[in-house]
């Protein structure tokens, strides 16, 4: 052997602990703290009306910006590091290429440095942060919910958006990622006690003009007031409605059935449409478990073991959130459906709780039958017959029917509720996100952003009997859509959303 000889007694080094991440947050505070999160790509300009409508809500609200840089350099025998890149100076004295921990369960992983070709920029992200939310620089919004323990506080990890311009290679990846280049952000707020809101901001491509909740900022200006175009809510499932969740998004008392209209996001965002998902649960007669006897013995224990009971509770809290300067539609969901399935079972004649209800409701069916009447739903029959006026001016779809809002801007289809895919497949945010329309959709309790797919979380309590088995992903958000059609997921802390 040449050269010198090892050392074979030396101890071998060992690898240097991971840096923890800087505390930004402090149990001591007395005031709402916000962070506006952006990203910026090396060598590429910036977009300067929406930085400049950035700074100026940042000003406006009290907010700290913090950006993250990605390299995607065009040249050869480059390292493709955050610091050795060259960035746009405006820029950098806003960098925080670190992981920051905004708040007790927020994590700003600013050195990502995620390609943004990549399609799926969350992909292997699930658990850096363990039980942790996080937020990813990226020129793509997208947005992910986390499996938990049953019991355990959820968790989503998201990307920002963008504050650059798009700067691509022309060529297949390059071309494909433009498309979903999104200039954009993430507001963080982080609430005196420690819990944080989240969601996000994306700016029209040309002027750089966003909506935050009721506020709009262009040129520079802030206006107060505005509405918004579209609520989205989880679905409801009334007869297993979370009650904190109805107080803050609807200011519904879900023991005496009435709301107070006041300060509830219905009332503050003044939505022109609101769109119900799964309206009833039909926990009653579920054919999950109606013969199940120990289901049946615990429906009768719960007091919940009669379906026209369930039908006049779903009846009252549609009427009850109905508002004069908002259009309630009522999007036809796979849980309303199961009373379909339930009229068509004939074990319905021998229940004898429900079987006078089963014979009214078939009865019903079977003439719109006779009359060839394509248009008769009988969740819809039964809702309107619960209410003393017959839920006036609440739209009900058919199951498939189109329902498009922000037509003149683009189009973003809320007639599917998401249980149904493409060619009768199961849906998923995946396969619904590669159809032609960008939509929204609720069912799967799973708060998502898949590129032009946007899926509501759920509006019920999350530890239903079928989901507590083993870890899920089930939250209380609503989607949020505006009148310029960009769109944010709120998602609540208890009867909470926002700080």
């Amino acid at each position: 052997m040449y050269g010198i000889e090892p050392d074979w007694k030396a101890k071998p080094k060992k690898p240097p602990a991971p840096k923890k991440p800087e505390v930004l947050w402090s149990a001591e505070a007395r005031k709402v703290r916000r962070y506006l999160l952006t990203a910026a790509q090396d060598e590429t300009s910036v977009h300067q009306p929406f930085w400049q409508n950035l700074q100026a809500y940042a000003a406006h609200i009290g907010a700290e910006i913090m950006i993250g840089g990605f390299c995607y350099q065009k040249k050869l025998f480059t390292d493709h590091m955050v610091r050795t890149g060259v960035f746009a100076s405006e820029l950098v004295p806003f960098f925080r290429a670190e992981v920051l921990e905004l708040a007790p369960k927020m994590v700003w992983y600013g050195a990502a440095n995620i390609l943004p070709t990549t399609s799926d920029p969350l992909a292997g992200w699930d658990t850096n942060t363990r039980e942790k939310w996080a937020c990813f620089p990226h020129a793509k919004i997208a947005l992910k919910s986390i499996p938990v323990m049953p019991g355990a506080p959820g968790k989503q990890i998201m990307t920002t958006g963008v504050v650059t311009k798009a700067n691509y290679i022309q060529k297949n990846l390059g071309q494909r990622s433009e498309f979903h280049h999104t200039l954009g952000a993430v507001v963080v707020e982080v609430a005196p006690d420690g819990v944080h809101f989240c969601r996000h901001l994306s700016a029209h491509p040309r002027d750089g003009a966003f909506q935050d909740l009721d506020i709009v900022v262009s040129d520079g200006t802030i206006t107060k007031g505005n509405r918004v175009e579209c609520v989205t809510y989880g679905d409801i499932h009334i007869e297993k409605i979370d009650p904190d969740v109805a107080k803050g998004t609807w200011g519904y008392d879900a023991e005496s059935g009435i709301c107070d209209v006041g300060g509830s996001m219905l009332d503050t965002l003044k939505p022109l449409e609101s769109h119900y998902h799964d309206s009833f649960d039909f926990t009653a007669r579920s054919h999950h478990t109606r013969n199940d006897p120990h289901e049946r013995a615990r429906r009768i224990a719960e007091k919940m073991d009669e379906v026209e009971s369930a039908i006049v509770v779903a009846s009252m809290f549609l009427s009850e959130t109905r508002r004069p300067w908002c259009r309630s539609v009522h999007i036809a969901s796979n849980h309303n459906l199961h009373m379909d399935r339930w009229l068509k079972d004939q074990s319905g004649l021998g229940d004898p709780v429900n079987a006078a209800y089963w014979c009214e409701l078939n009865a019903a069916q079977f003439r719109a039958i006779q009359g060839l009447d394509d248009r008769f739903q009988v969740h819809e029959y039964a809702l309107r017959r619960a209410s003393k006026d017959g839920l006036d001016k609440i739209v009900f779809l058919h199951e498939g029917e189109s329902h498009k809002i922000c037509r003149r801007i683009a189009p973003i289809e809320c007639g599917l509720h998401g249980h149904i895919g493409p060619s009768g497949a199961r849906g998923t945010a995946l396969n619904l996100a590669r159809i032609v329309e960008r939509v929204n959709i609720a069912d799967k309790h799973t708060p998502t952003i898949r590129e032009a797919c946007y899926v509501a979380g759920t509006s019920s309590l999350l530890d239903m009997v079928s989901n507590t088995r083993g870890p899920g992903a089930w939250m209380h958000s609503h989607i949020v859509t505006y009148p310029s059609s960009k769109r944010a997921i709120i998602t609540m802390h208890g009867d909470r959303w926002r700080a």
